[in-house]
């Protein structure tokens, strides 16, 4: 980028920008030489969005148009590239810039000749945190899932070689399985710990297994080939399965939880006892599972693109 592109202003002083409503375009001219003309076609003309709450408010887009676009980009960008790459126009793009530098939302770096996040951003995320940590985003989810299945819905994250219960909700109910917030289970023969495991790089998965795998009773998975087959099966569905592979007797429905960097945090779902459990209720109880799992990884910033963050082939 030229010296002179960081300031469009000295170009806007010779003409004017505006937007047309009725066209959805971003038209330049100058004063004295009649209507203006279309922008060329190193800006093309942005295509309106469409709200979906019928409340449009197109500057509040563009302002997050490009700090969405920064935020998924490792290096800085000028104010042309921006304007090119979002199809907005160059003076909008400046005018944006120098407001969110300013209030520190936006640094420019000057080997890179751009701008890249500022520390305003840091600064919002940190206030943030508290409301953002996972038990407390994923209580709310553990009630209705406690609440819809009549079983005791729990989330548990890794914690070394084992999975660690972080919270538990029970039902109102004269039987079901009891669950202890902060026990610890063996990844392989949990529900919650294979949608954990499933998710995992092979080598992070391959660290944390104990060996030799640990019959706990007499469905536990004890072969490697064969707990990847079931990995396997748990990426494919989404749900991970525990039949009587921990304790004699009950069953686990989990779904894995991502986090705004696509990486796995935790396993939710729910246990039960197959004495006190209708077979007939398996699919509205499979489906509560991976809507309580889609729900509080939506609530801890996954937006459904894992990246480079994808398990095991």
């Amino acid at each position: 980028m030229t010296a002179g592109e960081r300031d469009p202003l000295d170009r806007a002083a010779r003409s004017y920008y505006y937007w047309n409503t009725h066209s959805n375009s971003v038209t330049v001219g100058a004063p004295g030489m009649g209507p203006p003309r279309e922008r060329d076609a190193m800006t093309p003309p942005r295509r309106a969005r469409t709200a979906p709450d019928g409340y449009a408010a197109p500057a509040v887009d563009r302002v997050l148009d490009i700090v969405e676009f920064l935020l998924d980009k490792s290096r800085p960008f000028g104010v042309s590239e921006l304007a090119r790459r979002l199809r907005i126009s160059t003076h909008s793009v400046f005018r944006i810039c120098k407001r969110l530098e300013g209030r520190g939302y936006l640094e420019w770096d000057e080997p890179g000749r751009g701008y890249r996040l500022g520390t305003g951003f840091f600064r919002v995320g940190v206030r943030l945190m508290p409301r953002f940590s996972l038990r407390n985003r994923a209580r709310p989810h553990l009630e209705r899932l406690c609440a819809r299945t009549d079983q005791t819905a729990s989330i548990h994250v890794p914690d070394r070689d084992r999975v660690l219960v972080l919270d538990v909700v029970a039902p109102n109910a004269d039987a079901y399985f009891n669950l202890v917030a902060g026990s610890r289970f063996y990844y392989h023969c949990n529900a919650m710990g294979k949608c954990i495991l499933a998710h995992l790089p092979e080598a992070e998965a391959r660290a944390v297994l104990v060996s030799p795998l640990p019959a706990l009773t007499p469905k536990t998975i004890t072969s490697l080939d064969r707990l990847r087959g079931e990995l396997a099966a748990v990426r494919r569905a989404g749900l991970g399965y525990d039949r009587q592979e921990y304790t004699t007797g009950a069953f686990c429905i989990g779904a894995p939880v991502f986090g705004v960097d696509g990486r796995v945090l935790a396993g939710v779902g729910i246990t039960g006892l197959y004495s006190h459990f209708d077979p007939k209720r398996t699919r509205d109880v499979e489906a509560a599972v991976r809507e309580a799992g889609r729900a509080i990884s939506a609530d801890m910033g996954y937006d459904g693109n894992r990246g480079s963050a994808d398990g095991q082939g």
